[in-house]
């Protein structure tokens, strides 16, 4: 593959998340800076992060079934998807959120609802340096 094919992709980004509406909105409001593949659970996410091995990682904390803190300890403890930047967004205003974000490795954490323009902003930045 030459070189330039490299500058000229998005990067992409996995966006997880069990609200249909939630998911399509940020996808939509996404896809002209990123390529968007999106999950509706937490298995299915970190089956698709092994197989597209994204940029970044949106990943929604409250879900059914597996929630966003146990995806996000999965995706880091795996070899192939632990470097993948992950932000966290949720509607949960506990105080410890940010301990608990670092603790299970993710990027950021942004509180529900945020806006696209920040959540894009903090996509960019974790991808830079992988912290904010």
């Amino acid at each position: 593959m030459d070189r330039s094919d490299d500058w000229d992709r998005r990067p992409s980004l996995l966006l997880i998340d069990d609200c249909a509406e939630q998911r399509d909105l940020y996808a939509f409001a996404l896809e002209s800076t990123f390529e968007v593949v999106t999950a509706s659970r937490g298995v299915e996410g970190i089956e698709l992060a092994t197989k597209e091995r994204p940029d970044a990682i949106v990943l929604d904390v409250m879900m059914p079934g597996m929630d966003g803190w146990e995806t996000c300890t999965q995706i880091k403890c795996n070899a192939d998807t632990a470097s993948i930047p992950v932000i966290l967004l949720t509607a949960t205003n506990d105080g410890d959120l940010a301990q608990h974000a670092t603790a299970v490795g993710a990027s950021a954490i942004l509180r529900k609802p945020c806006s696209t323009d920040r959540l894009q902003e903090a996509i960019l930045a974790a991808m830079s340096d992988g912290r904010l």
